[in-house]
Protein backbone atom coordinates (compact mmCIF):
# COMPACT_ATOMS: atom_id res chain seq x y z
CA UNK A 1 0.00 0.00 0.00
CA UNK A 2 1.41 3.33 -1.03
CA UNK A 3 1.56 5.98 1.68
CA UNK A 4 1.25 9.68 0.91
CA UNK A 5 2.82 12.25 3.23
CA UNK A 6 1.27 15.74 3.01
CA UNK A 7 2.77 18.77 4.73
CA UNK A 8 0.72 21.99 5.07
CA UNK A 9 2.68 25.20 5.64
CA UNK A 10 0.81 28.21 7.05
CA UNK A 11 2.00 31.73 7.55
CA UNK A 12 0.35 33.66 10.37
CA UNK A 13 -0.65 37.20 9.48
CA UNK A 14 -3.25 39.37 7.78
CA UNK A 15 -3.55 40.15 4.11
CA UNK A 16 -5.13 43.57 3.60
CA UNK A 17 -5.93 45.65 0.54
CA UNK A 18 -7.60 48.93 -0.32
CA UNK A 19 -9.46 50.11 -3.39
CA UNK A 20 -8.53 53.70 -4.30
CA UNK A 21 -10.83 55.88 -6.35
CA UNK A 22 -11.99 59.38 -7.21
CA UNK A 23 -15.53 60.69 -7.33
CA UNK A 24 -15.82 62.86 -10.42
CA UNK A 25 -18.95 64.29 -11.99
CA UNK A 26 -17.94 64.47 -15.65
CA UNK A 27 -20.24 61.55 -16.51
CA UNK A 28 -23.29 63.66 -15.65
CA UNK A 29 -25.05 66.47 -17.48
CA UNK A 30 -25.52 70.06 -16.37
CA UNK A 31 -28.57 70.22 -14.10
CA UNK A 32 -28.56 66.57 -13.06
CA UNK A 33 -29.70 66.03 -9.47
CA UNK A 34 -27.37 63.73 -7.50
CA UNK A 35 -28.96 61.75 -4.67
CA UNK A 36 -26.68 58.69 -4.62
CA UNK A 37 -23.30 57.55 -5.91
CA UNK A 38 -21.70 54.16 -6.52
CA UNK A 39 -18.09 54.16 -5.32
CA UNK A 40 -17.43 50.59 -6.44
CA UNK A 41 -16.62 47.59 -4.33
CA UNK A 42 -20.21 47.45 -3.12
CA UNK A 43 -19.94 50.85 -1.42
CA UNK A 44 -22.55 53.55 -2.09
CA UNK A 45 -23.11 57.08 -0.85
CA UNK A 46 -26.39 58.85 -0.21
CA UNK A 47 -26.07 62.53 -1.17
CA UNK A 48 -28.15 65.34 0.33
CA UNK A 49 -28.05 69.14 0.32
CA UNK A 50 -29.24 71.92 2.63
CA UNK A 51 -29.21 75.29 0.92
CA UNK A 52 -29.64 77.71 3.84
CA UNK A 53 -32.54 79.12 1.90
CA UNK A 54 -36.32 79.36 1.89
CA UNK A 55 -36.29 78.28 -1.73
CA UNK A 56 -36.93 74.66 -2.57
CA UNK A 57 -36.08 72.04 -3.43
CA UNK A 58 -32.59 71.92 -1.91
CA UNK A 59 -30.55 69.61 -4.12
CA UNK A 60 -27.01 68.52 -4.90
CA UNK A 61 -26.80 69.63 -8.50
CA UNK A 62 -24.32 69.26 -11.39
CA UNK A 63 -22.84 72.50 -12.73
CA UNK A 64 -21.02 72.44 -16.08
CA UNK A 65 -18.10 74.86 -15.66
CA UNK A 66 -17.48 74.94 -19.41
CA UNK A 67 -20.68 76.96 -19.94
CA UNK A 68 -20.78 80.74 -20.22
CA UNK A 69 -23.39 83.38 -19.47
CA UNK A 70 -24.77 81.44 -16.52
CA UNK A 71 -26.10 83.06 -13.36
CA UNK A 72 -22.90 82.09 -11.52
CA UNK A 73 -19.93 83.47 -13.51
CA UNK A 74 -17.37 82.65 -10.79
CA UNK A 75 -18.05 78.96 -11.51
CA UNK A 76 -17.37 79.37 -15.21
CA UNK A 77 -13.95 78.15 -16.33
CA UNK A 78 -11.15 78.19 -17.04
CA UNK A 79 -9.79 78.46 -13.51
CA UNK A 80 -6.54 79.57 -11.93
CA UNK A 81 -4.41 78.09 -9.17
CA UNK A 82 -2.11 81.12 -8.82
CA UNK A 83 -4.36 84.09 -9.55
CA UNK A 84 -2.66 84.94 -12.83
CA UNK A 85 -2.74 82.01 -15.28
CA UNK A 86 -6.20 80.69 -16.13
CA UNK A 87 -5.44 77.27 -17.55
CA UNK A 88 -7.44 74.76 -15.46
CA UNK A 89 -10.50 73.21 -17.10
CA UNK A 90 -12.59 71.52 -14.43
CA UNK A 91 -15.49 70.03 -16.39
CA UNK A 92 -18.53 69.34 -14.24
CA UNK A 93 -18.69 69.80 -10.46
CA UNK A 94 -21.23 69.54 -7.65
CA UNK A 95 -23.03 72.55 -6.15
CA UNK A 96 -25.92 73.24 -3.78
CA UNK A 97 -29.01 74.25 -5.75
CA UNK A 98 -32.01 75.95 -4.16
CA UNK A 99 -33.54 77.52 -7.25
CA UNK A 100 -34.58 75.36 -10.19
CA UNK A 101 -35.16 78.36 -12.44
CA UNK A 102 -31.50 79.19 -13.09
CA UNK A 103 -28.19 77.28 -13.17
CA UNK A 104 -27.13 79.17 -10.05
CA UNK A 105 -26.50 77.95 -6.53
CA UNK A 106 -28.35 81.05 -5.29
CA UNK A 107 -25.32 82.54 -3.54
CA UNK A 108 -26.53 81.13 -0.22
CA UNK A 109 -24.07 78.29 -0.05
CA UNK A 110 -25.28 75.54 2.22
CA UNK A 111 -24.05 72.03 2.97
CA UNK A 112 -23.60 68.92 0.83
CA UNK A 113 -23.48 65.67 2.83
CA UNK A 114 -22.33 62.20 1.78
CA UNK A 115 -23.42 59.22 3.90
CA UNK A 116 -21.45 56.08 3.03
CA UNK A 117 -22.74 52.51 3.29
CA UNK A 118 -19.29 51.42 4.49
CA UNK A 119 -16.49 53.33 6.20
CA UNK A 120 -13.95 54.79 3.78
CA UNK A 121 -10.67 56.67 4.06
CA UNK A 122 -11.02 60.22 2.74
CA UNK A 123 -7.89 61.51 0.98
CA UNK A 124 -8.82 64.93 -0.41
CA UNK A 125 -10.87 67.00 -2.82
CA UNK A 126 -10.93 70.02 -5.16
CA UNK A 127 -12.93 73.22 -4.72
CA UNK A 128 -13.96 75.86 -7.26
CA UNK A 129 -14.84 79.48 -6.56
CA UNK A 130 -13.60 82.70 -4.97
CA UNK A 131 -14.59 81.84 -1.41
CA UNK A 132 -14.14 79.03 1.14
CA UNK A 133 -15.53 75.61 1.95
CA UNK A 134 -15.01 73.48 5.05
CA UNK A 135 -14.94 69.69 4.80
CA UNK A 136 -15.60 67.68 7.97
CA UNK A 137 -16.25 64.05 8.86
CA UNK A 138 -17.95 62.05 11.60
CA UNK A 139 -14.67 61.67 13.51
CA UNK A 140 -14.10 65.37 14.15
CA UNK A 141 -11.63 65.98 11.32
CA UNK A 142 -12.02 69.21 9.33
CA UNK A 143 -10.19 71.31 6.79
CA UNK A 144 -11.01 74.68 5.17
CA UNK A 145 -9.71 75.73 1.77
CA UNK A 146 -10.37 78.79 -0.39
CA UNK A 147 -10.02 82.56 -0.06
CA UNK A 148 -12.01 85.26 1.76
CA UNK A 149 -15.23 86.22 0.02
CA UNK A 150 -14.96 88.43 -3.04
CA UNK A 151 -11.16 88.49 -3.34
CA UNK A 152 -10.98 86.99 -6.85
CA UNK A 153 -12.92 84.89 -9.32
CA UNK A 154 -12.46 81.53 -11.03
CA UNK A 155 -10.08 80.03 -8.48
CA UNK A 156 -9.23 76.34 -8.32
CA UNK A 157 -8.13 74.92 -4.97
CA UNK A 158 -7.02 71.42 -4.02
CA UNK A 159 -6.05 69.88 -0.70
CA UNK A 160 -2.34 69.24 -0.31
CA UNK A 161 -1.27 65.60 0.07
CA UNK A 162 -3.48 62.81 1.38
CA UNK A 163 -5.71 63.81 4.29
CA UNK A 164 -5.87 60.18 5.42
CA UNK A 165 -9.13 60.51 7.36
CA UNK A 166 -9.94 56.92 8.33
CA UNK A 167 -13.28 55.27 9.15
CA UNK A 168 -15.35 57.98 7.52
CA UNK A 169 -19.06 57.15 7.31
CA UNK A 170 -20.32 60.71 6.81
CA UNK A 171 -18.67 63.62 5.04
CA UNK A 172 -19.97 67.19 4.82
CA UNK A 173 -18.92 70.21 2.76
CA UNK A 174 -20.08 73.49 4.29
CA UNK A 175 -20.12 76.55 2.00
CA UNK A 176 -21.41 78.81 4.77
CA UNK A 177 -23.40 81.53 3.02
CA UNK A 178 -21.13 81.54 -0.03
CA UNK A 179 -21.31 79.82 -3.39
CA UNK A 180 -18.90 77.18 -4.62
CA UNK A 181 -18.49 73.72 -6.09
CA UNK A 182 -16.66 70.52 -5.11
CA UNK A 183 -15.01 67.99 -7.40
CA UNK A 184 -12.61 65.04 -7.46
CA UNK A 185 -13.31 63.54 -4.06
CA UNK A 186 -10.44 61.10 -3.45
CA UNK A 187 -10.87 58.05 -1.24
CA UNK A 188 -9.78 54.53 -0.32
CA UNK A 189 -12.21 51.72 0.46
CA UNK A 190 -10.59 49.49 3.11
CA UNK A 191 -11.12 45.80 2.48
CA UNK A 192 -11.98 43.32 5.24
CA UNK A 193 -8.70 41.75 6.43
CA UNK A 194 -8.27 38.10 5.47
CA UNK A 195 -5.90 35.83 7.47
CA UNK A 196 -2.91 35.16 5.25
CA UNK A 197 -2.97 31.54 6.40
CA UNK A 198 -6.49 30.96 5.11
CA UNK A 199 -5.67 30.53 1.40
CA UNK A 200 -2.88 28.09 2.31
CA UNK A 201 -5.18 26.21 4.64
CA UNK A 202 -7.83 25.88 1.96
CA UNK A 203 -5.22 24.72 -0.51
CA UNK A 204 -4.02 22.14 2.01
CA UNK A 205 -7.53 20.84 2.58
CA UNK A 206 -7.97 20.50 -1.17
CA UNK A 207 -4.72 18.59 -1.42
CA UNK A 208 -5.82 16.27 1.37
CA UNK A 209 -9.00 15.51 -0.51
CA UNK A 210 -7.06 14.82 -3.67
CA UNK A 211 -4.68 12.51 -1.82
CA UNK A 212 -7.62 10.65 -0.22
CA UNK A 213 -9.18 10.08 -3.62
CA UNK A 214 -5.91 8.71 -5.01
CA UNK A 215 -5.56 6.45 -1.99
CA UNK A 216 -9.11 5.10 -2.50
CA UNK A 217 -8.36 4.30 -6.15
CA UNK A 218 -5.15 2.43 -5.33
CA UNK A 219 -6.57 0.48 -2.33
Amino acid sequence: MKKTLLTIAATVGLATAASAGTITFDGYSHGDVISSLDLGGGVTAAVSADGNSRSSPDQAWIFDTSLSNTADPDLEGPFTTDGSVYDVYAGRALIVQENMHTPDDDGNGGIITFSFSQAISFLGFDFLDDETVTASDNNGNSITIGTPRGRAFDNYFTTSGDLGWANVTQLSFDFGHNSGAIDNLRFDIPQVPVPASLPLLLAGIGALGFAARRKAKTA
